[in-house]
C-alpha cells in the first residue's frame, strides 16, 4: 500500500504542479499592460514520467527487522508525504477550478502561488526523507521505488541539487535504470566530485552504447580537467563571503516561484550598480525568461522579449578583474551583443540589462561574459522554465508563453551609492 501511495504522490505532482503549464492552454486570463498573460495559473502541458520499472531493484527480506532509529526513519517520511500529498490535492482543486472558470479571481492565483511553493518545499523535504530512510534500509523496495521515481522527474528537468546521493544508493542495490547513471554523473560533475564523473559515464556506455550520450555529457567530459582548479578557487570565495556576509540580494519573484540571487559586487562592481538600479526601476517586472534551452542557460532581461531589447544604455565588461568569477551552476553571467560579422564574437562593454543563468556550466566563451552573481536559492525553481529556444523555428507548433519574472527587488545591499559607469 505504501508504493502505490508513494508512486501515485509522484505522479499526482508530475501531474498537478511539477509540469503544469500556464492556463493560456485552455483559458487566456487577463492580458498584462505588458500584452504577456500574467499570473501562470497552471494546467498540464507535459506527460507525467512514468514510473520507472522496479525490476532490478532488490525486494525486501521478511527476515528484516526495523531498527528503532528505522521506525523514525519511516514516520519522518510518511509524515512529510502525507503533508505534500494534502498540498498537493489543493493545488489541484485551484487548477481545476481556474481551468473550468469557478474562481479566477486575483486571491485564489495568489493563493495558487503559495501552495505551489509550499509543494515545492514539501516535495524536497519528501525527498530528503525518502534518501534518510533509503540509506539507514537499503533495498527497501517501496522506498526505491519513490526514490527512483523522483530521480527521474529530477533528470527530466535537469534538477541535480542534492540528487547525487539518492542516485548512487540506487545503483549500490544494483538498480541499473539508464538516467540514474546520467543524473549521477551530472550531479557529481556539478557538485565538484569530479572523479566520479567518469566512472558513471563509463557504466552507462557499457550498457547503453555511447550514442546514448547526450550533447551535455560529451560537453561535460570536455571540462573535467579544467573544473577541479577552479571549483577549488570558487569554494575559497565562497567561504570568504560567508563570513563577511555582506553581498548584495536580489529576489526574484517568477511564474514558476521565487528565486535569490547574491550579487558579486567585490569583483563586478558597476555591473551589480546597474543591475540593483534596474531592478530598482522596476525594469525587469513583467520581463519573460525568453530563451530557456535544457542543460545550457537560462536568458532573461530583456524587455523586447525577442533578445533584442536593452535598457538602453551599456557598461564596461568587467571579466578581465584579478579575481573574475568563473562560470558553474547557477552562476548569471551579464549578455553582450554579437558581432554581427562573426556571431562566435562579441562586441565588447555592451552588456545592459540581459543576464543568463548558467543551467550547467558549459559555455565555450564564458571567460568573455561578466560574472557578477550566482543563484543561492531556488535552482530547482529555474530548472523548471518552460524551454524556449528562438534559434529553432517549429512549424505548425503552439508556441506557450515563457515563464517570466513578475517582481523583482533588492532585499539586501551594502551601505553605499551605487551609482552606474556607463560605456562612452
Amino acid at each position: 500500500m505504501a508504493l502505490r501511495i508513494s508512486l501515485a504522490f509522484c505522479i499526482m505532482f508530475a501531474t498537478v504542479f511539477a509540469s503544469w503549464a500556464p492556463a493560456q492552454e485552455r483559458a487566456a486570463p487577463p492580458e498584462t499592460a505588458s500584452g504577456s498573460s500574467s499570473g501562470q495559473t497552471p494546467v498540464p502541458d507535459a506527460a507525467s514520467p512514468p514510473a520507472p520499472e522496479t525490476s532490478d531493484a532488490k525486494q525486501e527480506q521478511p527476515d528484516n527487522p526495523i531498527t528503532p532509529e528505522q521506525d523514525v526513519a519511516i514516520k519522518n517520511f510518511i509524515t512529510a508525504r502525507e503533508k505534500w500529498g494534502k498540498t498537493l490535492l489543493e493545488m489541484r482543486s485551484l487548477g481545476i477550478r481556474f481551468a473550468n472558470e469557478e474562481d479566477r479571481s486575483p486571491g485564489a492565483k495568489k493563493r495558487y502561488g503559495v501552495v505551489r511553493d509550499v509543494a515545492r518545499m514539501q516535495m524536497n523535504d519528501t525527498f530528503q526523507k525518502a534518501v534518510e530512510l533509503f540509506r539507514l534500509r537499503k533495498g527497501d523496495f517501496e522506498t526505491g521505488s519513490m526514490l527512483a521515481t523522483m530521480l527521474e522527474y529530477r533528470e527530466s528537468f535537469a534538477i541535480y541539487e542534492n540528487s547525487l546521493e539518492a542516485a548512487e544508493l540506487l545503483l549500490e542495490t544494483d538498480v541499473t535504470f539508464p538516467f540514474l547513471y546520467l543524473i549521477a554523473a551530472r550531479s557529481a560533475f556539478l557538485d565538484g566530485k569530479y572523479d566520479r564523473v567518469i566512472g558513471y559515464y563509463k557504466s552507462f556506455v557499457e550498457l547503453n552504447g555511447a550514442e546514448k550520450l547526450e550533447r551535455v555529457d560529451n560537453l561535460i567530459g570536455g571540462y573535467l580537467d579544467a573544473y577541479p582548479a577552479l571549483w577549488a578557487r570558487e569554494l575559497e570565495i565562497h567561504d570568504a563571503e560567508a563570513k563577511a556576509d555582506d553581498l548584495p540580494r536580489v529576489l526574484l519573484q517568477t511564474s514558476r516561484g521565487p528565486v535569490t540571487l547574491e550579487l558579486f559586487e567585490n569583483q563586478a562592481p558597476n555591473t551589480v550598480a546597474n543591475f540593483i538600479k534596474l531592478v530598482e526601476d522596476g525594469f525587469y517586472d513583467g520581463a519573460d525568461f525568453y530563451q530557456v534551452v535544457d542543460d545550457f542557460l537560462a536568458m532573461g532581461g530583456d524587455p523586447v522579449g525577442d533578445g533584442t531589447g536593452t535598457s538602453g544604455r551599456f557598461i564596461p565588461d568587467e571579466n578581465t578583474h584579478p579575481d573574475a568569477r568563473g562560470f558553474f551552476r547557477g552562476s548569471i553571467a551579464m549578455a553582450v551583443m554579437p558581432d554581427p560579422r562573426d556571431k562566435q564574437k562579441h562586441i565588447p562593454n555592451t552588456g545592459s540589462s540581459q543576464f543568463a543563468i548558467a543551467l550547467m556550466p558549459i559555455l565555450r566563451d564564458d571567460e568573455t561574459k561578466t560574472i557578477f552573481g550566482r543563484v543561492i536559492e531556488g535552482m530547482d525553481v529555474v530548472a523548471t522554465f518552460r524551454r524556449i529556444d528562438p534559434t529553432e523555428k517549429k512549424e505548425k507548433s503552439v508556441q506557450l508563453p515563457p515563464d517570466r519574472i513578475e517582481t523583482a527587488r533588492v532585499i539586501r545591499k551594502r551601505d553605499h551609492e551605487y551609482k552606474v559607469n556607463y560605456s562612452k
